[in-house]
């Protein structure tokens, strides 16, 4: 049986054909991503970036997809928020973060709170139409890691 630890995660964010530049320069200004790579595969211009444990893939839509429904995607968002995953990061200052994304581009979706738990939460909206929550890390996330053996 196969755990956890043995595979790796990557994403594919499709975004709309000629907006990949854009969307991978705000993940880099904000995030911190690393680029990795950039190639053209069918027309279409895909950059791959390193955030953190994660390997990102930020991909133009195909127009001739969209113009055919029935192949059935991926499409891009059509508008800010029209997607059906939510990504979620634990960030160190959600303010700091939430204020680079607006000088890179960004929009509010939710401002900077604080949740149930105690912690500064809000949400954005990256160049692409992405939905990004903010989560502060919290005192006693930072005391569970520092009290984690090192491998």
């Amino acid at each position: 049986m196969m755990t956890g630890n043995e595979i790796s995660l990557s994403l594919s964010l499709f975004v709309e054909q000629g907006q990949e530049r854009a969307t991978a320069e705000f993940y880099k200004a904000v995030f911190g991503a690393e680029e990795l790579n950039c190639y053209e595969m069918l027309r279409l211009l895909m950059i791959e970036l390193q955030l953190g444990p994660f390997s990102i893939v930020i991909c133009g839509s195909n127009p001739k997809h969209e113009a055919a429904p029935p192949y059935a995607g991926p499409f891009y968002p059509k508008t800010p928020g029209a997607v059906s995953t939510i990504f979620q990061l634990t960030v160190p200052d959600v303010g700091e973060v939430v204020n680079a994304a607006l000088e890179a581009g960004g929009m509010i979706r939710d401002p900077v709170q604080t949740d149930l738990r105690d912690r500064e939460v809000a949400s954005i909206f990256d160049p692409g139409g992405h939905i990004w929550v903010l989560i502060g890390r919290s005192d006693e996330a930072e005391v569970s890691e520092e009290m984690a053996p090192s491998a």
